[in-house]
């Protein structure tokens, strides 16, 4: 009977120990994610330590939507940054043409068509949030930075 009762306990302590480690206090992030109104067709979004201790967690952006699993809860630095195809000239010429072009609209970074889409300034990324325990959604919503020319 005495062993019984051991055993018994033991099993107890143990599911308990189990049932405890089951939300071991890691947080899943979804969400969506625009720039200036339109969602963010492709890019990635990282979640960063603000206190800059620790892991940071991040995940692919298709669509204007995001899931991050696997994040340590607490304060965090939230970084998006977006891409799209750039289509190179075909030659000289027409890289020169491209890029007179974009002279005349004011345009004289001497880029012909710059892959990036949301710069690092733009209102909203670099935005500190707090992440809790669980699952949670997030919606990111950057736009371009006041006073800055959009590209």
């Amino acid at each position: 009977m005495f062993r019984t009762n051991i055993a018994l306990l033991l099993l107890l302590v143990l599911l308990l120990g189990l049932i405890s480690g089951c939300g071991s206090g890691t947080a899943s992030v979804s969400g969506a994610v625009t720039y200036n109104g339109e969602p963010v067709g492709n890019g990635f979004i990282t979640f960063l330590p603000a206190d800059g201790k620790g892991p940071s967690a991040g995940g692919q952006i298709e669509d204007g939507r995001f899931a991050v699993d696997n994040l340590i809860p607490g304060q965090k630095v939230v970084k998006v940054e977006a891409v799209k195809k750039v289509p190179f000239a075909r030659n000289s010429e027409d890289m020169a043409k491209r890029s007179a072009a974009n002279r005349f609209l004011g345009d004289g970074s001497g880029l012909i068509d710059p892959a990036d889409v949301i710069p690092p300034n733009a209102e909203g990324n670099n935005e500190k949030v707090d992440i809790q325990p669980g699952s949670q959604i997030r919606d990111f919503h950057l736009k371009k930075a006041a006073g800055k020319k959009s590209r």
